[in-house]
């Protein structure tokens, strides 16, 4: 009640009395504040922190390493033969799955076969696939742990990924022979990507009764994903460690599986990017650590550009993909990168890669599954939440974390001075002998106004859960890219025919009392504030987007009285831009990866299908917080 009527002359404490003196000019210096914190990040003298390990246990680089013997060798050559045997009989979908399986039999692995059912997005179509798992039972343990080593059979970028799987079997030929394991190591290979991995692990703890899995194993510990496109050579490994929904492994996995491939002269690099030299200047090497910040941001907030570990990392899984980073003058590479540029499908063979780089690839997933081994418990001791600005280092969440406090604290500062400027000049000043009677007016002014403004935002978000439930109830809409664009077009007219009538109704001369902008603006900052305040916590990447398209464009948007139409018309179509229609339109190549003659996607089905299988968070905020909040601004700025 102090702070309600702090406007109108009550007493109220030192804090909301210096509060309400310099929200005012606060406001705008809080979010510079925040974005500038967000530029310094890039600074290695300020934030950075140099890796190190908390779980000792794991002993990483400590093993003498055997892979790459003639059978191991010999293993790849007995997979390609079973493929090619496969091929004879006319299929690529179970009969290429059970192949797989039979190698596995023959090494001492507990093989079985999964065929899968599921939806790319809710009741469009059902896509089949396959997929096929062998469990090493550990000879010094009771099947309670398991370590997982999965791969698909294409790439996260459409490429054939024959080269991962010919590599986990001389990886599980090399394991059956070992006798020190205390963990089980279940070799999973899907033909549908993120999904079919989701399905298996559904199928895995028991959560999907259409396909089960009979041959099981324990807790999964960690899981490591491979991706190894078409070339004769790798230089490095590209390491991507982004959840679908923001989730991280553990640091020190990512520590122990960087270490291990240094060790084989095989860098395991963020994203692919590898860190400037001594001698590089600090404007260049700032650029760098800002770009690679970028890449996380949008895997992390996103869930683009990730790879099969993904669905691991829902399941409380610590897991990674590594993708192999062919040399700038390996011709398979050259000829693979020339289809993929111009959309071709590639072939299901891939030539076989080098002694050299099966060695290397080889005996840095040993070291990692040795260390593994070691583990005595679950990951817990490293940070889980973090960012990474170079290869070696990082930057805790006590260090970035208070930007997103900075924006936040931009919001509420300005919801406050808001809440107290609004109504009429003459009831937030005069007499002391008349506080009583500007008080009871005040509370008049809030009987009125409050209902209309709660209606407004309630009728906005009506529209917006009519825009995140409809796809689902009438899924063909979100069928083909074509459509989707129509479908959220058609929205997007029907949510500005809603703002004029809005318009119309509220703010004609006889009627201009029943709304307050101010206390409007307010209300909807307050609760976007929370939003990404809870939000910063979880998804840091995903906090700071939403507030860069719905906070941001929040803060600025205002209603000025001696404003002209022409004004009033540009606010609008400022706004307009800022809508999730032109975000999603101009940033479907840039900030979500998805391929230029790609026409059977869009990112509004991308965002669909991921809340759909992995529970992002995406879908639901652009349907429930940006799009409405948009409309808000919208009919702020069309405030008398």
């Amino acid at each position: 009640m102090s702070f309600v009527l702090s406007g109108q002359g009550e007493k109220t404490s030192p804090a909301l009395q210096m509060a309400r003196k310099y929200s005012a000019y606060l406001s705008y210096p809080l979010a510079v504040a925040g974005i500038v914190w967000l530029l310094l990040l890039p600074c290695s003298d300020l934030f950075w922190r140099p890796a190190y390990f908390s779980e000792n246990a794991m002993l990483p680089g400590q093993v003498e390493p055997k892979f790459g013997s003639e059978s191991h060798l010999a293993a790849m050559d007995r997979l390609d033969a079973a493929l090619s045997a496969s091929l004879h009989e006319g299929g690529v979908g179970k009969q290429r799955a059970t192949a797989v399986a039979e190698v596995f039999s023959e090494f001492g692995l507990d093989a079985e076969v999964q065929m899968i059912v599921y939806d790319e997005v809710p009741g469009v179509g059902q896509h089949q696939g396959t997929n096929v798992h062998g469990i090493l039972r550990a000879p010094r343990s009771d099947s309670v742990e398991a370590l997982v080593i999965a791969a698909a059979w294409t790439t996260a970028d459409n490429q054939t990924n024959i080269n991962a799987v010919r590599l986990m079997a001389a990886l599980a030929k090399y394991a059956s022979e070992q006798v020190y394991w205390a963990k089980d190591i279940i070799f999973v290979v899907t033909d549908s990507g993120e999904l079919g991995m989701e399905q298996w692990l559904r199928a895995y703890h028991g959560h999907q009764t259409q396909s089960p899995l009979y041959v099981r194993s324990g807790i999964i510990q960690a899981a490591l994903s491979l991706e190894l496109p078409p070339a004769k050579t790798y230089q490095s490994m590209g390491l991507y460690v982004e959840g679908k929904a923001g989730q991280l492994p553990n640091l020190d996995m990512v520590n122990m599986v960087q270490r291990v491939s240094r060790i084989e002269h095989l860098p395991a690099i963020f994203h692919g990017m590898v860190d400037d030299t001594r001698r590089t200047s600090v404007w260049k090497k700032y650029l760098r650590s800002a770009q690679l910040l970028l890449r996380q941001v949008r895997s992390q907030a996103f869930g683009s550009f990730v790879g099969v570990h993904a669905p691991f990392l829902r399941y409380r899984i610590d897991a990674l993909t590594l993708s192999g980073i062919a040399k700038d003058n390996d011709p398979v590479a050259r000829m693979a990168q020339q289809q993929r540029e111009l959309f071709w499908a590639e072939p299901v063979m891939a030539p076989m890669l080098t002694p050299g780089t099966v060695y290397s690839v080889g005996r840095s997933c040993e070291r990692a599954l040795r260390s593994l081994n070691n583990l005595l418990e679950h990951f817990h001791q490293s940070f889980f939440f973090y960012i990474l600005p170079a290869n070696r280092n990082y930057i805790s969440i006590g260090d970035y974390i208070p930007a997103a406090g900075l924006m936040v604290g931009s919001l509420l500062l300005q919801a406050m001075h808001l809440w107290w400027m609004q109504g009429p000049s003459e009831l937030r000043s005069g007499d002391p002998r008349t506080r009583i009677e500007r008080i009871n007016k005040y509370y008049l002014l809030l009987r009125r106004t409050i209902p209309n403004n709660m209606g407004i935002i309630l009728r906005v978000h009506l529209l917006g859960l009519v825009l995140m439930t409809l796809p689902i109830i009438v899924p063909h809409a979100v069928l083909t890219n074509t459509t989707s664009t129509a479908y959220l077009f058609t929205v997007a007219l029907a949510s500005i025919s809603m703002v004029l009538h809005i318009a119309d109704t509220y703010w004609a001369e006889t009627a201009r009392p029943m709304v307050e902008w101010r206390q409007l603006k307010a209300l909807v900052e307050l609760y976007v504030a929370v939003t990404i305040a809870c939000l910063s916590v979880m998804n840091f990447s995903l906090a700071v987007a939403l507030f860069a398209v719905a906070g941001l464009p929040l803060v600025l948007t205002r209603a000025c009285e001696t404003s002209s139409r022409m004004q009033k018309a540009a606010g609008i179509l400022l706004l307009l831009l800022a809508s999730p229609v032109c975000t999603m339109t101009l940033g479907r190549n840039v900030a979500l990866g998805l391929h230029p003659l790609d026409f059977t996607s869009s990112p509004f089905r991308m965002f669909l299908a991921d809340f759909h299988h992995f529970s992002s968070l995406v879908y639901p905020l652009v349907c429930m917080i940006y799009w409405p909040v948009n409309l808000l601004c919208m009919i702020i700025v069309l405030m008398p």
